[in-house]
């Protein structure tokens, strides 16, 4: 066997040693850390956030719950705050439509048709995707028609939702990474 890799290293807990350390306790255990009790005057809802589009029920994680390493990026992403907030984005979808298909292809950075069969990018594409190319829920969502007085409502109200405020005018950065006024 050889030596882990870096991704199950990551994955791996860490195993505490026989030594004892010197030096001061630890002050925060996050590895035990709740969010109810990191936020103490917060009312935190017990039921998820959904909503339908088109007629398809979606539902959307507290925003907060997004890895701190994409916070930025998610503060200034719209699609990208949904992709990481919709639960089961990449879940493959049933009777996928043209424009699902074309949004999922754009997606992955492929041309919107695909090559025609026996080409060399047709090659190249079954070596990226030996299953073929699969529209997945977030796909769906991305070819919804959705005017941007909607998906305003949408964000306020999933904002609300999960008792995120944003009225500070300091935006939804300040407020995925939990910043007290």
């Amino acid at each position: 066997m050889g030596a882990p890799t870096p991704a199950k290293r990551a994955r791996a807990p860490r195993k505490a040693t026989a030594t004892k350390v010197s030096g001061p306790k630890v002050v925060l255990d996050l590895d035990n850390l709740s969010k109810q009790t990191a936020f103490p005057d917060v009312d935190l809802p017990t039921k998820p956030f959904t909503f339908l589009l088109d007629g398809v029920q979606y539902e959307l994680r507290d925003p907060r719950d997004s890895d701190w390493k994409l916070a930025l990026e998610l503060s200034g992403n719209p699609f990208l705050l949904m992709r990481t907030a919709l639960v089961d984005a990449d879940e493959p979808v049933d009777d996928p439509t043209d424009l699902e298909l074309r949004m999922c292809r754009d997606r992955h950075g492929l041309p919107q048709v695909a090559p025609p069969e026996g080409s060399e990018q047709a090659t190249e594409e079954a070596e990226l995707f030996p299953t073929g190319v699969a529209v997945a829920l977030i796909d769906r969502f991305g070819a919804a028609h959705l005017p941007t007085w909607k998906l305003n409502a949408l964000f306020t109200r999933w904002h609300e939702h999960y008792r995120i405020d944003l009225s500070s005018s300091k935006g939804i950065l300040a407020a995925l990474l939990g910043r007290a006024e």
